[in-house]
């Protein structure tokens, strides 16, 4: 084997240009795949822990208004899976604010939630942007930190809010959250549970029970147990959110298979350079075979040169990626996150992925080293030795 190796070495650097090209489409190939797909990978994570940020993992409807919400509540607790459990009042409403820009009236998402609850199950407290959270100030509301800007209210400024039966109510702004989801940032009102009770004329019952789990990728199997539990009709995050994630699939699917493409090329060019390689050393490979060198060590001289090669490039390919990857994760890009409504682009890439791209480069290799190196290995002594 060293030999063969000493002598596919040689032909490497008797070719540099030819190897070069070889080593730079498949590290191209890698690059261009593996960044891809961190970088979707890391902004449809960012989207859905976006939707997540504010609302439920689980939403236990019932059949009507939940009137034992308390004892519900306890239940729940007692699965290990769930982080927190958020009585809520969900609604339509109209907001009206009279500030120095002048009278603004608009439609919002009335959120009452248990406030209590919610500031360790949402993390609510790292998502105030202004002001602050007052447990009990049972006046107090927090809106989007988007709608903030666009009223161009202050804290502590009074604000109407109007249910969708009609009745108004006087509050107060006593803090602004930033979601990371623009919507919510723009249209949500979030009002302490008693008020939005007292607003929606809804007495002691709840629209719903919010469920915050430790892993949102729990939530079918909570879903079913609650179900079999209690026979109460909920829906999780994937149910209500089913489009959004097949498109996000869809996407990374069909960008996987465009990409492909590329590092299919870098295969081609390999096996090319190979083939070239034979047609040049056609004479050659017929002095080394009557000197006595056997039909699997020529094979196994070109299948080591398309080895090297690939190695090459895919070592390289990963060491710039991974490079490009953090760098990308660690430096902000104002073009791209002002698209994204992010500070910085978020980058996720497993391990198993890695290798996944590695491995099967590895195999595309192989098979675009294997034919050339067949080819230069069937050739007969006579037919070689007279090429010119």
């Amino acid at each position: 084997m060293l030999f063969e190796f000493f002598i596919a070495k040689k032909h490497i650097f008797e070719h540099k240009k030819q190897s070069f090209i070889g080593v730079l489409g498949i590290a191209i190939g890698i690059i261009v795949l593996t960044v891809s797909i961190g970088i979707s990978n890391g902004l449809n994570k960012n989207m859905i822990d976006s939707i997540l940020s504010l609302s439920s993992h689980i939403t236990v409807i019932g059949n009507e208004n939940i009137k034992n919400f308390s004892e519900l509540e306890n239940q729940f607790l007692k699965y290990p899976q769930v982080k927190g459990v958020i009585p809520k009042v969900s609604t339509q409403g109209i907001i009206k604010y009279n500030g120095i820009l002048g009278t603004h009236i608009s439609g919002v998402k009335l959120e009452g939630m248990d406030l209590k609850q919610a500031l360790p199950a949402l993390n609510l407290e790292n998502k105030i942007k202004r002001g602050s959270v007052d447990l009990n100030n049972k006046k107090g509301i927090l809106i989007g930190d988007e709608l903030f800007n666009q009223l161009g209210a202050r804290i502590g400024d009074p604000i109407s809010v109007i249910s969708a039966n009609n009745k108004e109510l006087k509050l107060d702004i006593m803090g602004t959250f930033q979601s990371g989801y623009y919507d919510y940032d723009l249209s949500m009102v979030i009002l302490p549970l008693k008020t939005a009770q007292y607003i929606t004329e809804r007495d002691n019952t709840v629209s719903s029970l919010d469920l915050i789990l430790k892993n949102p990728y729990d939530a079918e199997f909570i879903s079913n147990k609650i179900y079999e539990d209690t026979g109460l009709y909920n829906r999780t995050w994937g149910s209500l959110n089913k489009n959004l994630l097949k498109a996000l699939n869809l996407e990374k699917t069909v960008m996987i298979i465009g990409f492909s493409l590329i590092v299919l090329i870098a295969g081609f060019v390999v096996w090319v350079i190979l083939n070239t390689m034979v047609r040049e050393k056609i004479r050659y490979i017929g002095i080394m075979r009557s000197m006595g060198i056997s039909h699997n060590s020529i094979i196994k001289i070109f299948l080591i040169q398309g080895i090297i090669l690939g190695c090459i490039g895919i070592i390289l390919g990963v060491f710039i990626s991974l490079f490009l990857l953090w760098y990308i994760k660690t430096y902000s890009l104002p073009e791209i996150s002002s698209i994204y409504y992010l500070a910085k682009v978020p980058v996720e890439l497993s391990a198993k992925e890695l290798f996944t791209i590695i491995g099967a480069n590895i195999i595309l290799i192989f098979l675009s080293s294997i034919f050339p190196a067949y080819r230069a290995g069937k050739l007969k002594i006579v037919e070689a030795l007279r090429h010119d």
